[in-house]
């Protein structure tokens, strides 16, 4: 899927009449400086929200308005819906839905056309039979368009300066609509990726499920331990997503451990440990190969180096090996000690707990030892995992 393409603002300036005057030159370069930066920090934004939030209050900054909001159509309701907005009731936005047609907003949905009112109680387009006063009385709406649809509607009202908007202003928010469509939509196209990939990690977790039944649900149960832990531990949500994704795989080099080793129903030697040893490696190859992928691969390759360097598989210590990496190692020794295994019954966890304070320090981070048993000590009694699948 290809990234809906925007033009650039030098391009989209000339839309914009000249100035005849060095102060109107001033005001313009304004605008366009404006623009840009809002088309730079929208790509910095990690949430739709954020990204909602900063595309209603830049139009507001740039168009000098009190009121502005970002109406987004909802294909389930086929209504569209506020999702975000400056100088409104919430009242009013938790209420408002339009129906394509209904109202300005739906007009221009509709229509896929703006619409520009320098005084709505002058404007015949919009009369009433009663004489309520409007507390807006200019206003420009404009259709958010990308890929030949509209997806949504921008809409300012009230000039700071209490002056009616001109035609020049309905190109400027056109310009601001036509960088927020193409933000909007490359971020869903972002998403549908991301969930392809996910559905492969998923894959790839079930079929090492189905591989290792005694383990059945390992993998889940990790990532889970891992993003609390990291959400504990103050990392943003950018990470704790990254955290939880290769930690549900982090064990997929074992895909490549052969069966009389990896199934095998008693302890293992110092051969078989050996080649066991080797399934980081494996999976951070495996995933390497994918460009989704690679950036899982510090916390797949390192989860088994020790915090004293007596790890493997390149004897990494302290701050060398990734904290994503030394988080997702305490949160895999606590959930195999506390399993069953087919050559040993399961640690109780008071035991489990004391092992971790005994490894603290030489196998793993102090600091994140002490993090995880102030986790499980609040953490109230869990029902049985469920399959992964389920």
């Amino acid at each position: 899927m290809k990234a809906a393409k925007s033009s650039s603002i030098a391009d989209k300036a000339v839309l914009i009449p000249a100035a005849d005057n060095a102060g109107r030159f001033g005001e313009l370069l304004k605008v366009v400086e404006g623009l840009h930066e809002y088309n730079v920090l929208t790509y910095a934004v990690n949430r739709d929200q954020e990204l909602y939030d900063l595309i209603v209050r830049k139009a507001t900054n740039i168009m000098n308005t009190h009121i502005g909001s970002l109406m987004l159509f909802d294909e389930k309701m086929m209504k569209l819906k506020i999702v975000a907005s400056c100088g409104l009731p919430a009242k009013v936005v938790k209420s408002s839905s339009l129906k394509s047609g209904e109202g300005i907003a739906g007009k221009v949905f509709q229509s896929r056309q703006p619409i520009f009112c320098e005084d709505i109680e002058f404007d015949e387009r919009f009369k009433r039979k009663s004489r309520v006063k409007y507390s807006s009385k200019s206003f420009v709406a404009v259709p958010l368009k990308v890929r030949g649809r509209v997806v949504g509607v921008l809409n300012v009202n009230n000039r700071k300066s209490r002056q009616p908007f001109t035609a020049e202003g309905m190109k400027i928010l056109t310009l601001i609509a036509d960088e927020a469509a193409m933000t909007i939509e490359n971020r869903r196209l972002l998403r549908r990726v991301e969930k392809a990939y996910m559905d492969t990690i998923a894959t790839l977790a079930k079929m090492l499920d189905e591989r290792m039944p005694s383990t059945k649900g390992h993998s889940k149960r990790v990532a889970e331990l891992s993003s609390e832990l990291a959400k504990r531990m103050g990392l943003p949500e950018e990470r704790i997503q990254l955290i939880k994704r290769a930690a549900l795989i982090h064990d997929i080099g074992k895909i490549g451990i052969q069966d009389n080793v990896l199934l095998k129903p008693r302890a293992l030697n110092a051969v078989e440990r050996k080649i066991i040893q080797s399934h980081p490696r494996i999976g951070s190859e495996i995933v390497d190969r994918v460009e989704f992928f690679n950036i899982f691969v510090p916390i797949i390759a390192f989860h088994h180096e020790w915090f004293n360097g007596e790890g493997y598989p390149m004897g990494l210590s302290g701050p060398q090996i990734p904290l994503g990496a030394r988080i997702v190692a305490v949160c895999d020794a606590w959930d195999a000690m506390i399993s069953e295994r087919a050559y040993r019954d399961p640690l109780t966890k008071p035991e489990a707990v004391a092992e971790l304070i005994r490894a603290s320090g030489t196998q793993f981070d102090p600091e994140v030892v002490k993090e995880f048993l102030k986790m499980i000590k609040k953490k109230p009694r869990q029902k049985p995992a469920k399959s992964l699948y389920e």
